[in-house]
């Protein structure tokens, strides 16, 4: 950390980067949207940039838990190193749920979209045939 930039400054500045480059990650890479032209690797690497350009001055902006331990190791400096690990972690997860359940749900109905919480991925289905009592295909849309 940069000197007069304290733990929760430092965090808060690691949370703020992780979650604008995550968040442009999942917005241009996300297969369901069909309004997004142009290239998503210069869209995530411009984010990378920005990322950048606000943080290194306080943090060194780590936004990558590998990239900020390959560093500590060689200096042997892991102070207040932990900050390097939550923020990405808390600005990561903030991001992907964020997109997932208010930017671009998958589903309108917000039972289906809490319980991708508790089992995992729920797809929606069509059903083939009419008879009730007949065998039933199961396609992914």
């Amino acid at each position: 950390l940069s000197k007069g930039i304290n733990a929760g400054q430092g965090l808060g500045i690691e949370i703020i980067a992780t979650f604008q480059l995550v968040l442009c990650v999942l917005a241009t890479t996300d297969r369901r949207r069909n309004d997004v032209s142009g290239s998503a690797p210069l869209a995530i690497g411009l984010s990378v940039a920005l990322g950048h350009l606000l943080a290194i001055d306080y943090t060194g902006c780590g936004i990558n838990p590998a990239r900020s331990f390959g560093s500590a190791l060689i200096a042997n400096n892991f102070e207040n190193h932990w900050i390097f690990w939550v923020g990405p972690i808390i600005g990561g997860a903030s991001a992907a749920l964020i997109y997932d359940f208010i930017l671009a749900p998958r589903t309108s109905d917000l039972t289906d979209r809490i319980k991708v919480w508790t089992s995992g991925q729920v797809e929606e289905y069509d059903l083939e045939g009419d008879d009730m009592n007949s065998r039933v295909e199961m396609k992914p849309k």
